[in-house]
């Protein structure tokens, strides 16, 4: 009897070479998901809670610190023409002053402005600057100011008292103290800010993982 010819085709399952996957095995790497799209990449968690608790950490220590620097040395100035401010009860009075230091005459806040005269070896003009000090108790706003051209007695002499001789208020001193009491209040509340939203942003995330 004449053999039926023999298949060309194997009887088995066809193999991957053969553009097919065995049934029930696993598809070759780098091929398509069962939906047809690639793997979904993992997303990686977000680095910015801890960008902004450690930048809110560093404002909030540096405005903290250099504002409570600045602030001690301005307050320390103002204190330092507070110690060389020297008072005379009856109007009238003697100072002891180098060459080339400015003075200013002060009298109470609220209280008349008394005229005052100023001698000695060479006295000179003073400084258009206004000042106001005070030391716990009284409160004194400059009226009057000279400069000491050479070194020697100043004797000043008002038509009322009490009044007050001293050095000019510095300027820089004032800035400096009010400078750091806002750097140190307008940084720091920016800083915890700052670090409050990161640390926000973090307890969220991890709930929700």
């Amino acid at each position: 009897m004449t053999q039926p010819p023999s298949s060309s085709q194997p009887s088995g399952p066809l193999s991957p070479q053969h553009g097919f996957p065995a049934q029930g095995g696993m598809p070759s790497p780098g091929a398509p998901g069962p939906y047809g799209g690639a793997s979904a990449a993992v997303k990686k968690p977000s680095k910015a809670p801890k960008i902004l608790i450690i930048l809110g950490s560093v404002i909030l220590a540096l405005s903290v610190i250099i504002g409570v620097v600045l602030a001690v040395i301005g307050i320390g100035g103002i204190a330092g023409d507070l110690s060389e401010l020297e008072e005379f009860s009856g109007g009238s009075g003697t100072i002891s002053a180098d060459a080339g230091e400015t003075y200013q005459i002060y009298a109470e806040e609220g209280a008349q402005s008394p005229t005052c005269t100023v001698d000695g070896p060479a006295v000179g003009a003073g400084t258009s600057q206004s000042s106001s000090i005070g030391d716990g108790e009284t409160n004194w706003v400059s009226i009057d100011s000279f400069t000491a051209e050479e070194a020697g007695e100043y004797s000043i002499d008002c038509s009322d008292g009490p009044i007050a001789v001293g050095p000019p208020v510095s300027i820089g001193g004032v800035f400096a103290g009010v400078g750091g009491v806002l750097l140190a209040i307008g940084g720091g509340a920016l800083g915890f800010l700052l670090l409050a939203i990161g640390v926000i942003l973090l307890i969220v995330r991890k709930r929700k993982a």
